[in-house]
């Protein structure tokens, strides 16, 4: 078995949507990043990678490839749990907390986790996702940005190649 840790986080903006965790969340801002800036699925991938020993985000999904420009993490979600599949590790389960002030999270984790669980081929009930605030302090706490960290643990498998 393996573990593994991930970190994100992006600048809050106007004019771009609010995605994490593969949900539209109705906000007046949103994350500025190359691609949708969903800062919660891109720890979860960070943590997948790095318990895999295969790099991180960016060394499969580079911020300076135009492939990747706008493009939804749910995508690169999926990717990244074909590169485990191909390197014969199951995901045993998943624990994520996205940092904000603002929006509550609450009415959205459960959509968030079928998306998650889907993507990655694994049961909702293998994923656990919490938000919390940082109570006014720092960048998030002022409403600037969006934080998540994720850790994760894989277990090596053998998967049936059609």
């Amino acid at each position: 078995m393996k573990i593994g840790f991930g970190y994100d986080v992006h600048k809050l903006v106007e004019g771009r949507p609010l995605i994490l965790g593969g949900v539209h969340i109705p906000f007046e801002k949103g994350l500025l990043g190359h691609s949708d800036a969903d800062a919660l699925i891109h720890a979860i991938i960070d943590s997948l990678l790095g318990a895999a020993d295969l790099g991180d985000i960016g060394t499969h999904f580079p911020d300076n490839d135009e492939a990747y420009k706008n493009i939804s993490s749910v995508i690169l979600l999926e990717k990244t749990s074909e590169l485990l599949k191909d390197s014969e590790y199951k995901i045993v389960n998943i624990d994520a907390t996205v940092v904000l002030e603002k929006p509550k999270l609450i009415q959205y984790i459960a959509d968030m986790k079928e998306i998650i669980a889907d993507k990655l081929d694994i049961e909702t009930n293998q994923i656990s996702i919490k938000a919390t605030r940082e109570e006014g302090m720092g960048f998030v706490g002022n409403g600037e940005g969006i934080k998540a960290f994720a850790v994760c643990l894989i277990e090596e498998s053998k998967y049936d190649k059609e």
